[in-house]
């Protein structure tokens, strides 16, 4: 499997070497290529890393031949995001208007997407596929309609992140990186969230209702059982289980109200004694 991945990732190189390129060199054309993309596909999805290669391969549903275009309501989302940068920086909206046509597109970025993004920033495409491929908010493979992540990062692994995982894994009925059957679950990890102190945690990318629905949720000082608990609360009609239909999940600390020792505060507990700051509506000196 080593050898057969090897060969497809060199027969399809993800981006092409020169900044004038037009498109991604697609393993697709090739016969050969074509034939192992699924082997290397597989494998690609044992890869012990937080987030999947980039390798880019023309599918039925992410080619040249699709194009992308942002509704009439996104593009002026697009354009109030490019109107904060000057006008010989528009590149600069790269990013935020990639995560645009992600939450239009589901969750993911096509080729068209990227293609798109660089036509309306008047970017060399490679550019923009640079970025895409570079930054792991970006899904270049289609995912379900709840991106669940789990931080895989060393305080995380300490408090338990790894029994999680594998709580999520049984109970959704998938490996690291896969969808379920329904197209409802994605499970994937994601490096550190910044919520070391309330680890474990997951974050959960909800693209059910586009753009105007979107959210980008923490779900932090998780048990294996909690975060069932969690993942089982999201879907707007989820099975008979012991809450009300259309309740949603605790964002934030699953047992705490803030970021703060479990057994309550142990400093700050009185007034600060000063310098305090100088009266800010005060009179100026003379």
């Amino acid at each position: 499997a080593r050898m057969l991945r090897r060969f497809a990732q060199a027969a399809c190189r993800g981006v092409v070497a020169s900044a004038s390129a037009s498109r991604l060199a697609c393993a697709s054309q090739a016969p050969a290529a074509q034939a192992l993309a699924p082997l290397a596909q597989r494998a690609e999805t044992r890869r012990p890393y937080a987030v999947m290669t980039m390798v880019h391969r023309n599918l039925p549903e992410n080619n040249t031949d699709l194009p992308f275009k942002f509704t009439d309501a996104n593009m002026k989302v697009a354009q109030t995001l490019i109107d904060k940068y000057p006008p010989n920086y528009k590149a600069s909206a790269v990013i935020p208007l990639l995560d645009l046509a992600q939450q239009q597109n589901e969750g993911w970025l096509t080729i068209g997407c990227m293609n798109e993004v660089a036509r309306i920033l008047e970017m060399a495409e490679i550019r923009v596929y640079e970025v895409a491929t570079f930054y792991s908010m970006f899904n270049r493979f289609k995912v379900g309609k709840y991106h669940v992540m789990v931080c895989g990062t060393t305080p995380c692994m300490l408090r338990g992140s790894r029994d999680v995982e594998a709580a999520l894994m049984k109970h959704l009925d998938v490996k690291k990186f896969g969808t379920t059957k329904d197209g409802m679950f994605t499970l994937g990890e994601m490096e550190c969230m910044g919520c070391c102190v309330n680890a474990p945690m997951i974050a959960v990318a909800d693209y059910t209702n586009g753009v105007e629905g979107y959210s980008y949720n923490y779900y932090e000082d998780l048990t294996p059982e909690s975060a069932i608990k969690v993942v089982d609360m999201l879907p707007p009609s989820p099975p008979p289980l012991p809450f009300k239909k259309g309740q949603k999940p605790k964002v934030g600390s699953q047992i705490r109200d803030k970021a703060e020792p479990v057994s309550g505060l142990t400093s700050l507990k009185t007034a600060p004694s000063g310098p305090f700051c100088r009266d800010l509506n005060a009179e100026p000196v003379a």
